[in-house]
């Protein structure tokens, strides 16, 4: 029981997301356009980590409903809306990052959540591609921002300069290259041809935007080394 005891109060210094069922409540109150980071277990999301330096896979835009509470607009699957609790529980170990971009006013993030809505039901882009026809988790909050209010939030990256060669990137792209539609536009051939061709490709990955110093920390149980 004491050692039990002793991890409960560890949980919020380390984050070790031992509350993962009411981890919505200790949040602070979040606003419209606030943007969410989590943690999520699938193969592709794991490459994304790898890739980027970062314990963040995942990600979405909080916008408030009439009642007041909080919901998520993430792309997974197709793009949709989530309550804020079901969200963090589908991440790992209920843990959340929260951050806000610095002087977002409500006319701001009430544009940037009507760019993300218009992305609604739009499948989930595999490729990571910069076409809009499919959209990935970053990508989502990427546009919603820049083709809203006009904000950049993140960085958009050349994939040759992300770490891209480990073995668990370098096995995804094996598994994919052959209907990856840049390879398909470019009449790649082979995987080598393919994957020379997704070196040049661009990307906007959750760490770029976690990054960004136009965003400030509204609340983490990530603890130290997220980013």
């Amino acid at each position: 029981m004491k050692k039990i005891l002793a991890l409960l109060a560890l949980a919020p210094l380390f984050g070790l997301g031992l509350f993962a069922a009411t981890a919505d409540a200790e949040l602070p109150p979040l606003q419209n356009g606030d943007i969410v980071f989590q943690n999520t277990t699938n193969a592709a999301q794991q490459a994304i980590m790898l890739a980027s330096g970062t314990e963040y896979t995942h990600m979405g835009i909080v916008e408030i409903d009439k009642k007041g509470r909080a919901q998520v607009i993430e792309a997974v699957g197709p793009v949709r809306v989530v309550p804020l609790d079901k969200w963090i529980g589908n991440g790992s170990g209920g843990r959340v990052t929260v951050k806000r971009v610095r002087d977002l006013d409500e006319g701001d993030a009430k544009q940037a959540l009507e760019r993300a809505r218009y992305y609604l039901g739009r499948p989930y882009d595999h490729y990571f591609y910069e076409m809009r026809d499919q959209i990935y988790c970053s990508e989502l909050v990427y546009a919603a921002f820049k083709e809203g209010p006009d904000i950049d939030v993140g960085t958009v990256e050349r994939m040759g300069d992300l770490n891209i060669r480990t073995p668990a990137a370098r096995k995804l792209i094996q598994q994919r290259w052959k209907s990856h539609p840049l390879c398909k536009a470019q009449g790649a051939r082979t995987f080598d041809a393919c994957y020379e061709l997704i070196l040049e490709q661009t990307v906007v990955t959750p760490a770029s935007i976690a990054r960004d110093p136009k965003l400030e920390l509204v609340y983490s149980n990530f603890g130290f080394g997220a980013e």
